[in-house]
C-alpha cells in the first residue's frame, strides 16, 4: 500500500520552469522539491503560531516587559519577527 497521496496542483509556467531549474541543480525530482517546500511552509506556519502564542502569554502576564522578553524568545526560537 502506497503511503503517499497524489495531489494535482496547477502552477504558472514560469513557476514550473523555476522549479525544474532548482530540482535539476539539486539532482532531485520536481515532486521532492515541492514536498520539501510544503514541509518548510507548514513548519514556518507552526513557528509563527508559537511566536504569537508566546507574545499573548507574555501580554497576559502583564508585569513583564514583552518587548525585551519576547526578543530573547526570538533568539531561542531561531529568528526574530520584524
Amino acid at each position: 500500500m502506497d503511503v503517499n497521496r497524489r495531489v494535482v496542483v496547477r502552477l504558472p509556467h514560469q513557476l514550473v520552469d523555476a522549479l525544474d531549474v532548482v530540482a535539476g541543480q539539486r539532482g532531485r525530482h520536481r515532486s521532492d522539491v515541492i514536498r520539501e517546500s510544503v514541509e518548510f511552509f507548514l513548519a514556518e506556519q507552526e513557528r509563527q503560531t508559537l511566536r504569537q502564542q508566546l507574545i499573548e502569554g507574555y501580554q497576559e502576564l502583564g508585569h513583564l516587559d514583552v518587548r525585551t522578553d519576547s526578543e530573547e524568545l526570538w533568539d531561542v526560537c531561531g529568528s526574530r519577527q520584524e
